[in-house]
């Protein structure tokens, strides 16, 4: 499935945007790209590329050293909290109030937020019967399993209907059909032109669900195109064997893996 839409605001801008860490790590090194209204940007890269300080920073979770970065024309280095406010957001790893309970949680995050008492009860309602899990509102969070954690991480990002939502590796955790659940969900919100930024290592997925690809490595971007552009490229047969392609260019031989169990 795979929907066309017309671009006309750039809800995401990044420009030179340059990331080091303690130690003279550069996890992100002058990168720029933009994100425009109603696209799903598949963000991806290999191992410690800079994938997740991007989200980071974009989510106003994370300081940086140069550039300049925009979310709906919110500079998020001067009004960070700001942006928290208007963007979703499920990071690759969170803590949850393990004493809480999924309704209290849900009804914390919902008062954070400001959504109106009825619609947030509302709300809760229509995402618990969406992803199941309509019979352990009542039950501790930390008595629950990580798929169930990770559908509650999604639940408490979207319940104010935001317009930019950022996803770090959301399939964490979830069986075959929230997954199923999760990828009709996106598209759902696509059709409300939202602007979806997913950072994932599963590729088919990205490759599926993506109308634009950024391939970062090693702190600088490789591909920055629309999926349908790059799928047009000479040799394209899949992002799968970009990565792999990629990976055999830094690599100057072969792990020699008969000698694996020696």
């Amino acid at each position: 499935m795979y929907y066309c839409f017309i671009y006309k605001t750039i809800m995401i801008t990044v420009k030179n945007l340059t990331k080091t860490y303690p130690g003279g790590v550069t996890a992100l090194d002058n990168v720029s790209f933009e994100v425009n209204k109603g696209e799903i940007c598949g963000y991806v890269g290999t191992n410690g590329a800079g994938k997740s300080t991007t989200i980071k920073i974009l989510t106003g979770v994370l300081d940086f050293d140069k550039g300049d970065v925009f979310i709906n024309d919110i500079d998020v280095r001067k009004n960070a909290f700001h942006v928290k406010e208007i963007i979703g957001y499920v990071p690759e790893n969170a803590n949850l109030f393990n004493s809480l309970t999924v309704r209290e949680f849900l009804d914390f995050t919902g008062t954070v937020r400001n959504i109106e008492k009825q619609t947030l009860e509302r709300r809760i309602s229509n995402f618990s019967e969406l992803f199941g899990f309509k019979d352990i509102t009542d039950t501790s969070i930390g008595k629950i399993s990580k798929g169930n954690r990770q559908k509650i991480l999604i639940t408490s990002s979207l319940l104010h209907d935001p317009g930019v939502i950022f996803f770090d590796e959301p399939l964490n955790g979830l069986d075959a059909n929230s997954i199923f659940v999760f990828h009709d969900l996106v598209y759902f919100l696509l059709s409300r032109s939202k602007t979806i930024f997913y950072c994932s290592h599963l590729l088919d997925t990205v490759e599926k669900i993506s109308s634009k690809i950024i391939l970062l490595d090693s702190g600088k971007i490789k591909i920055d195109m629309r999926t349908e552009e790059l799928k047009k490229t000479e040799n394209f047969s899949s992002l799968e064997n970009i990565f792999r392609e990629l990976r055999s260019d830094q690599e100057s031989n072969k792990y020699p893996y008969e000698n694996l169990f020696d």
